[in-house]
């Protein structure tokens, strides 16, 4: 029997499901100094979603646009996340083997790379949990 995954197709936005295979499918295959922060990362926005499976995800909103949110709304970024960690996520796909080179893994390697490619830039961002009315749910 397949199980159920959801997914959300904004690239700058990650479901439980979607952070979860990144936490137990590529996270072993980051470099060892990325692999304490990314873990805590990880776990911090799961927790942050687990009782809204369906309902939420983790937005990685730009910094800018974080700051002027959290003098209306509050500070609710989840934890840190450094360009050199989502580098080294990116790098781990790499590292996939064929039989787990699925449409889950290649539809979350195009989110992390945009995600990449923004901090690459010089940007940061605030993982932030927010409302998502377009998660998908696929059998796989």
């Amino acid at each position: 029997m397949a199980n159920e995954f959801g997914i959300i197709n904004k690239e700058e936005a990650y479901t439980y499901d979607e952070l979860h295979f990144l936490e137990e499918k590529l996270l072993p295959l980051t470099n060892k100094s990325s692999q304490a922060s990314l873990s805590e990362a990880f776990q911090k926005m799961e927790e942050s979603l687990k009782d809204h499976k369906n309902s939420m995800a983790i937005f990685f909103m730009p910094q800018t646009s974080f700051n002027i949110f959290s003098l209306i709304q509050g500070d609710n970024s989840i934890c840190k996340i450094q360009k050199d960690d989502v580098a080294a996520l990116l790098s781990a796909f790499e590292l996939l083997s064929p039989a787990e080179k699925n449409e889950i893994s290649v539809h979350l390697q195009k989110k992390v790379k945009t995600l990449n490619d923004y901090l690459q830039q010089g940007n940061t961002v605030c993982p932030t949990p927010i409302q998502a009315d377009n998660i998908t749910f696929k059998s796989f």
